[in-house]
């Protein structure tokens, strides 16, 4: 959702504010008009279409799709300049390891279970029965819990007309709600990962590019000889992620495009090192690169992504708003509502660099 979208849902804002009970002309044209239900049904919807930056299709799809731009908008005679503004990209590569798990409308958790079904393929002679077998194991539950955050529209907002006040309490909004998803989920991955700790591959006579890649491998490789029996598949050609911090980027990626000619060529003084002389990164690794505080500088988080390692958003966002007549202010709070675990540290490992 784009600024002139913004404007129009201030314009709207601004009526509900001024006009409480009176219709509101969305656009004569189309002859669509909102009574004052649609008009919070179309706010709500708007504002979470704008947190989470997609499209929002129900119900009030053709409504909510007429929120074109700011034709229909009074024109500006005041801050004209300062309503447009550059649309921050949040980071969003946690998504990438996380499974999805669907719940519907009041399950509030999910369970993870370790289990043990012992299942074999036999023989099966004619007139033969297979054997039914029994699932054991233990279950944890994964619990869903809220957050949430407030913000204010001010009289003077509102009455003077102030746009861009509105877009940036929304933008900071949206951020925060970003910061925190990002903050939660890569924590659990970072924390998961001290388990299995790499430390820096090779010795000092080695290149740095020749460590750096004996490091990645030995990640892999410790994953996947981990996780290789417990049915994730194929973990000697799965893909595995790899967060690291943008301070490790031209390291790593040479590391990552390195042939066996470029090792041969980057050994100094003719000095070959027994431990990691002429490896190369072979392993199907995606290399993903955040400021979040919990990848630290020096080191890395690799991951197995799926299977174990779980997330739900229950509610992405929400909105709830009173009048404050003390301020002649209308207080809105936002709520999102998720939860995700970490269910095998095996799909992790922390890698350093240094």
């Amino acid at each position: 959702m784009d600024n002139s979208h913004l404007e129009k849902m201030f314009d709207l804002v601004v009526h509900m504010q001024e006009k409480a009970k009176e219709d509101y002309r969305f656009n004569e044209k189309k002859g669509i008009t909102l009574n004052y239900k649609q008009q919070a049904t179309v706010l709500q919807k708007s504002i979470q279409a704008f947190m989470q930056s997609v499209a929002v299709i129900d119900e009030n799809k053709k409504i909510i799709q007429a929120f074109s731009g700011s034709s229909d908008l009074p024109q500006l005679t005041k801050d004209v300049f300062n309503v447009t503004q550059i649309v921050p990209i949040f980071d969003t590569f946690w998504q990438e390891s996380f499974k999805g798990i669907r719940l519907k409308k009041g399950q509030l958790s999910w369970e993870i279970a370790d289990v043990q079904a012992g299942i074999t393929f036999e023989i099966i002679p004619e007139g033969g029965k297979v054997k039914i077998y029994s699932v054991s194991g233990t279950k944890e539950p994964v619990s869903i819990e809220k957050y949430g955050a407030g913000i204010g529209t001010t009289w003077e907002m509102i009455e003077g007309r102030k746009l861009y006040k509105f877009i940036d309490l929304m933008t900071q909004a949206r951020a925060a709600l970003n910061d925190l998803w990002a903050n939660i989920h890569y924590g659990l991955l970072a924390n998961a990962s001290v388990s299995a700790q790499i430390t820096y591959q090779g010795v000092a006579t080695d290149t740095i590019l020749e460590r750096d890649i004996a490091t990645i491998n030995k990640g892999y490789e410790t994953i996947g000889s981990a996780t290789k029996a417990k049915g994730y598949g194929d973990t000697a050609n799965s893909r595995m992620v790899l967060y690291v911090s943008p301070n490790l980027k031209a390291r790593l990626m040479q590391a990552f495009r390195a042939t066996s000619t470029d090792i041969i060529r980057g050994r100094r003084d003719g000095v070959v090192a027994a431990s990691v002389a002429g490896q190369i990164s072979e392993y199907a690794v995606l290399p993903r690169f955040t400021w979040n505080s919990n990848i630290l500088a020096n080191t890395g988080v690799m991951v197995l992504p799926g299977n174990k390692i779980q997330n739900s958003m229950y509610m992405q966002e929400f909105s709830m708003s009173d009048k404050d007549i003390e301020t002649l202010s209308e207080v809105k709070t936002y709520w999102t509502a998720f939860g995700a675990i970490v269910g095998d540290s095996d799909q992790t490992a922390e890698l350093a660099f240094v």
